[in-house]
This record gives structure tokens, sequence and C-alpha cells, in this order.
């Protein structure tokens, strides 16, 4: 989920005169306003598939060891899901059951694993002006959290406020728009590269509880639907430390649009 306060707002629509004026003053008139810090779009697309959301259980993981703790495996099976949806005579069983699994998969989690969130956006302020759309809800506020066992978790990802202002052309905002199907929103898939996390004081966000953890922004990805199997990706960032396992003939992988 994510969260921050999301500030309203509306399409401002220009409507030029072009009487017949000194030529600096014409020009000063029909120049689009500056936008400061915009992500420049992608010359292609790659050829990507959607991954799976990150289970919250392996967020938590990923917390505890990179804050160097130990999961509190007694108090996360009694409070598991599969207990509480366990008949009374075999919670006992599947306290014990739960125990076990989660003490393994605990011990055989790598950290350093990448964390796949997806959100939803909304795409109602698009300039074709400007080639611009933007994301009022990704701001230096923003922060995506989780809740697993009774712990809450809240992921601070790097400048995430840099994918709220996006180069966007005509023909990929046609794409992108015709990819909706009017619908106003889009899905928006972050590839986390966590980096730190601790568990000496929790950050407070309504009354909540979260344990922090940081990560770095690997990819910024742009979909038509939360469904693998009919999303179509609309836009796409790489960062350029990252290089994803299995990607050595780059090359091949991407197509022109």
């Amino acid at each position: 989920m994510i969260s921050k306060h999301i500030l309203s707002f509306s399409f401002i629509m220009a409507f030029m005169v072009m009487p017949t004026v000194a030529q600096d003053s014409v020009i000063n008139d029909v120049l689009p306003p500056v936008v400061m810090d915009v992500l420049a779009e992608p010359a292609i697309l790659p050829d990507v598939k959607m991954h799976k959301n990150t289970h919250p259980e392996k967020i938590l993981f990923t917390q505890l060891k990179l804050s160097k703790e130990q999961a509190n495996v007694d108090g996360f099976s009694k409070v598991s899901p599969f207990v509480q949806q366990a008949q009374d005579i075999d919670k006992s069983a599947m306290t014990l059951s739960e125990y076990n699994r989660i003490s393994n998969a605990f011990n055989m989690h790598d950290e350093k694993d990448q964390i796949v969130v997806k959100v939803n956006l909304q795409t109602d302020e698009y300039s074709s002006l400007q080639n611009l759309i933007v994301f009022d809800e990704l701001d230096d506020k923003t922060f995506f959290k989780f809740k697993m066992y009774d712990e809450n978790v809240g992921i601070f990802p790097e400048n995430i406020k840099k994918y709220s202002k996006l180069q966007l052309s005509k023909r990929l905002a046609e794409r992108m728009f015709q990819g909706l199907g009017g619908s106003s929103n889009v899905v928006a898939e972050f590839i986390l590269k966590p980096v730190y996390a601790d568990r000496k004081e929790p950050f407070v966000m309504e009354e909540t509880n979260f344990w922090m953890m940081f990560s770095r922004v690997a990819e910024f990805r742009l979909w038509s639907d939360k469904d693998p199997e009919d999303a179509q990706l609309l836009w796409f960032n790489r960062s350029d430390w990252y290089s994803p396992e299995g990607n050595s003939n780059i090359g091949e992988l991407f197509v022109k649009e």
C-alpha cells in the first residue's frame, strides 16, 4: 500500500490568442512553462514480464535480517493467518506446523533479494503541450507499508520523487491511454533493492509504529493492468547501476515501438 498525503489536482486548459504583436511577446505567450527534473522517456520498451508482488512475510524477514535481528518465530506462529483460520481442534497442530515453516523460511531467506511492489497511480495530470505526465502520489513523503504477524514495515525508496514527472510523447501517450481502456489508473511496478534497516526506534505514522527499511529503485515500470496475462508495458526506466541476472544479451531483449 502506498502512503502519503495526496493532493487534489485538475486539468488546466490554456486557450491562446495570437494577435499581431511584437515577436518576443508572441514567443513568451506560446512557450509552455518549464518543468524541471523530468525523467526522460525511454527510446524503446523492453520485452519484460511483470513480476509477482513480494509477499509481506518476505518483506518482514528482509527488514529483520538487515537489522541483524532474529525473527520471533514463536510469536509469529501464534498469530499466523493459518492458525487464526484453523478449527479449534487443529490450532495446536497448525501452530507447530507454522513454527517449523516460519523458522525454516526465515533461515533460508536472502535479505539481498529484490522486492517487488505494485501500486495504482492516477493518470489525470497529463499535458500534451509539454509532453509530460505528473504523479502527485510520489513525493518525498511517499513510502510503502506492509503488515505481517502484527509487525508493520515501511519501505522508503531513495529519491522516489524522481518518478513523479515523466516525459511522455504523444506517441507513448496514445499507447498508454489506449492500453488503459478508459481507466484513470495505471499500475506502477517498482523493483526495489533493499539496502538498510534497523530496529532502534520505529517510525510513527498515524499512531502506527513502522519499522523502517530503505531501498533503491532498480526499475520503474508502468503497466495497463495488474493481471500479468493482460498487462501491456507502457513506460520503463532501469537505473544505470542495476543489471538483472540473465541480461547478458540485453540488446536482444529490447523491441522498438
